[in-house]
């Protein structure tokens, strides 16, 4: 069995669909195995994209709202795990 850390660098490193993306492979996750929430979304937009950083616009700003934590809340990744 691979290890979470093993398996996150392998996601990170994959580029099964370069050639099809037009900004080209960048997948953005936060996760821990500590996290009790798990937010499966879609593939990110430019902002997301450019920053790595998840939900890192307008969307988040409403998801945050929606969920009623904070930024501080919603990027503890021992708390929150986000998988596009």
């Amino acid at each position: 069995m691979k290890s979470l850390d093993a398996l996150l660098a392998e996601v990170r490193a994959c580029r099964a669909c370069a050639d099809v993306l037009p900004f080209g492979p960048r997948p953005v996750v936060q996760v821990s195995a500590t996290a009790r929430l798990l937010i499966a979304s879609q593939a990110p937009g430019t902002k997301v994209h450019d920053s790595g950083i998840p939900f890192s616009d307008a969307s988040g700003d409403r998801l945050r709202e929606w969920m009623g934590v904070s930024s501080e809340e919603f990027y503890d990744v021992s708390r929150v795990a986000v998988v596009a």
